[in-house]
C-alpha cells in the first residue's frame, strides 16, 4: 500500500472510529409506545444513533422510509447510520446513496452535506472530488458546523476531509494548505529543513505532509 493510499485509509478509519463503530450489545431505546409514523420512527432512530445502537437506528430509519419514502430526514439518518457502520468502499457508497436520497427529498443542511462528504472520502477514487465539493459546501452553509447527533463531528472534520481528499488526488500542496487551517504545520514545500512533524524529520515533502495529516486526524477527527 502506498503512503498516499495508506494515509487516506487511516483517516477514513479514524473518522469511522470517531463515529462510534457500532455495538450490537447496546441496550435499545424502548419508548413506551411503538412508533406509528415516519417522523416517530426517525426520532427514535436518532435516539438510538446517539447511544451507538446502530442496528436499532438503522431498523427505525428503514421503517420510516418504508412508511414515507419522501421523508428526507429518515434518509439522512439512514446515511449517517450506514456511514457509522461502513467497513468497505461499497458500504461507503451505500451511505452516499442514502444522503443523495435525503437531498432529493429536501434535506440541504450542513449535516447531510458533511455526511456525504465523509462517505465520499471513504469511497475513494473518483469520489474524492465529490468529498471536497461537499465538505466545502457544508462549510459555506455553516462555517462553525457541529453535528447535532454527534457533536464531536464538526467543522474541523470537514477541513480534514477536504485535506485528505486532496492528498488522495496527489495534490499535496493543496492538502497542506487546507490542513494548516486546522493547525499550522510550519512545513514549506521547498524547504527540507521544515519537513518536521513531532520532532521527526522526513526525507520528502510528501512524507511530511502525510505525517501532519495523520497527526491531525488522530488529534481532531470526530
Amino acid at each position: 500500500m502506498t503512503g498516499r493510499v495508506a494515509g487516506i485509509a487511516v483517516l477514513a478509519a479514524l473518522l469511522m472510529a470517531g463515529c462510534g463503530g457500532g455495538d450490537d450489545n447496546q441496550t435499545p431505546v424502548t419508548p413506551s409506545d411503538e412508533p406509528e409514523t415516519a417522523a416517530e420512527y426517525t426520532d427514535r432512530g436518532w435516539e438510538r444513533f446517539e447511544v451507538a445502537n446502530f442496528n436499532g437506528a438503522l431498523s427505525d430509519f428503514n421503517a420510516a422510509i418504508f412508511l414515507d419514502n419522501t421523508y428526507g430526514e429518515a434518509h439522512k439518518g439512514q446515511g449517517w447510520t450506514r456511514l457509522s457502520q461502513a467497513t468497505s468502499r461499497n458500504s461507503m457508497r451505500g451511505a452516499v446513496d442514502s444522503f443523495v436520497n435525503g437531498i432529493i427529498n429536501g434535506e440541504n443542511g450542513a449535516d447531510v452535506l458533511s455526511g456525504r462528504a465523509a462517505a465520499n472520502l471513504g469511497a475513494g477514487g473518483t469520489s474524492l472530488e465529490a468529498a471536497i465539493v461537499d465538505a466545502r459546501a457544508a462549510l459555506v452553509v455553516d462555517a462553525e458546523f457541529v453535528f447535532t447527533h454527534r457533536p464531536s463531528f464538526n467543522a474541523v472534520d470537514l477541513h480534514l476531509i477536504d485535506a485528505f481528499a486532496k492528498a488522495g488526488q496527489a495534490d499535496y500542496s493543496a492538502a497542506l494548505s487546507t490542513a494548516d487551517l486546522v493547525l499550522d504545520s510550519g512545513i514549506e514545500e521547498g524547504n527540507p529543513d521544515t519537513w518536521v512533524v513531532d520532532e521527526t524529520t522526513y526525507d520528502s515533502f510528501i512524507g511530511a505532509v502525510l505525517a501532519h495529516l495523520y497527526k491531525l486526524s488522530e488529534q481532531f477527527s470526530g
